[in-house]
């Protein structure tokens, strides 16, 4: 079936089940793939986002931690070594000089080349270091400051005499001040350089991660929306199917369901679209048969009593009056035994199709039994119905002199609720006034049918 048919179905069906157009459209998009192709193309764009998002996490959560440890062992090189010389030029200070009670003496000398080698380092990272320049530059210039004081502090400690004297340990414990206010100045400098730095590390982790953290929460709702897409994909047309077939299963008819795509699903639509007009045009069938008269047409036993029963129901609901015939075919008998079957057939025909032109579209016209049939007349009193009865018997009399073949009737009237109040009782009033119509017409030995009783 090829996608004009279903475009012309989904317009034909669509006001049953008043679909969305702009959700039929994108259903009908997606529906263009079967089931299995669906899954795989939605699995794919779950896992695929995911799986590039956690490498990417992975990587970022490793750099991060690279970078923090990085800082971290920088930022000891970098502050330790003035800290050390901080701490032994205040010993230095406290105890006089350690070297004159002949302790060791503190390696100035290899502090002194780790704190030029911490500044180089900072020197060469350059224009790309994080580090404030002009903090870089105030802790070096107090190094710069200091180190001829701590030079001639190392140059000192290896000339002093044991008892010294007392002018050039008073201007040792002077340099020593002046080197541990420009040491510390250096220290404070840098650590206020590391800070900054450690301060910009950590937001900058943080905006990494909270990128990382938007990033799920965005793919996890796209994510979201795609399997809500699939889903819908398949429930829609299940539910369709579901509403169709309770619908079918209450009665109703003219029921379908839409038929949107190429899957599964839409084949599934199409068979039950088809096996539903398959039901209806059955039980039409099985209808029309339960109470129609094949030969003649008119309602049969069954149908022409049950329309009897509605019209005695209206009538007691709203007091209106009510009229029946029942009507023979005289020489019925005669044209069978003489013409044949086949023409009782086509006088019964023939009978049925002239009362069905004189009489109204809101009366009912049944086959009764054999060659009688029944009529009713809604809405029509005694005196009404007899005018009507021979009137009917006059014309079909006329008519029937066209030939041996077709028959003049008799018929009998029976109202409510002069001759009755159910369904049982008019229709022997009727009969009894029918063949009361019949004796009297063998007695005057008349062709024409004698109306009403």
């Amino acid at each position: 079936m090829n996608n004009h048919g279903n475009r012309d179905r989904i317009n034909a069906f669509a006001p049953v089940f008043d679909e969305p157009n702009s959700a039929m459209a994108w259903e009908q998009h997606l529906r263009q793939l079967s089931v299995g192709q669906r899954m795989a193309v939605v699995i794919a764009l779950l896992l695929l986002p995911m799986a590039v998002l956690s490498v990417v996490s992975a990587m970022v959560l490793n750099d991060q931690e690279v970078a923090f440890r990085e800082s971290v062992q920088e930022s000891i090189q970098t502050l330790l070594p003035l800290t050390t010389l901080e701490q032994y030029l205040q010993r230095a200070l406290i105890d006089e000089l350690e070297a004159q009670s002949n302790e060791s003496v503190p390696n100035f000398a290899a502090l002194t080349d780790n704190i030029d080698r911490s500044f180089a380092s900072i020197e060469s990272a350059g224009q790309g270091s994080d580090l404030s320049e002009g903090v870089v530059t105030s802790a070096q210039q107090a190094w710069h400051n200091a180190r001829p004081s701590v030079q001639r502090l190392i140059e000192q400690v290896r000339s002093l005499h044991p008892r010294g004297n007392t002018d050039a340990a008073a201007m040792t414990r002077q340099e020593l001040q002046l080197a541990i206010q420009d040491i510390d100045q250096a220290r404070q400098s840098l650590a206020r350089a590391v800070e900054a730095r450690y301060t910009r590390t950590v937001a900058a982790r943080r905006s990494q991660l909270m990128w990382l953290v938007w990033s799920w929460v965005i793919t996890l709702s796209v994510a979201a929306i795609f399997l809500g897409v699939f889903l819908h994909s398949l429930l829609s047309p299940i539910k369709a199917l579901g509403r169709a077939a309770r619908s079918l299963g209450a009665g109703a008819t003219g029921v379908r369901t839409p038929v949107i795509g190429n899957d599964e699903l839409s084949v599934l639509a199409e068979r039950f679209n088809e096996m539903a007009a398959h039901w209806e045009t059955s039980r039409q069938t099985l209808l029309v048969e339960a109470v129609e008269d094949p030969l003649t047409g008119v309602l049969n036993r069954r149908g022409i009593l049950a329309s009897l029963e509605a019209e005695l129901g209206m009538h007691a609901r709203h007091q209106q009056p009510l009229s029946i015939f029942m009507l023979d075919l005289d020489r019925f008998k005669a044209i069978n035994d003489h013409s044949g079957h086949a023409a009782g057939d086509r006088a019964l025909i023939w009978v049925a199709s002239e009362m069905r032109e004189m009489l109204r579209d809101n009366d009912h016209l049944g086959r009764y039994g054999g060659d009688e049939f029944l009529a009713i007349l809604p809405g029509t009193s005694k005196e009404q119905a007899q005018s009507i009865a021979q009137r009917m018997t006059q014309s079909i009399r006329e008519a029937a002199t066209k030939g041996a073949a077709y028959p003049s009737v008799s018929i009998g009237v029976a109202s409510m609720p002069e001759d009755g109040n159910d369904a049982v009782t008019l229709i022997e009033a009727a009969d009894t006034a029918l063949y009361g119509a019949k004796d009297r017409r063998r007695a005057d030995r008349s062709p024409m049918g004698t109306e009403g009783s």
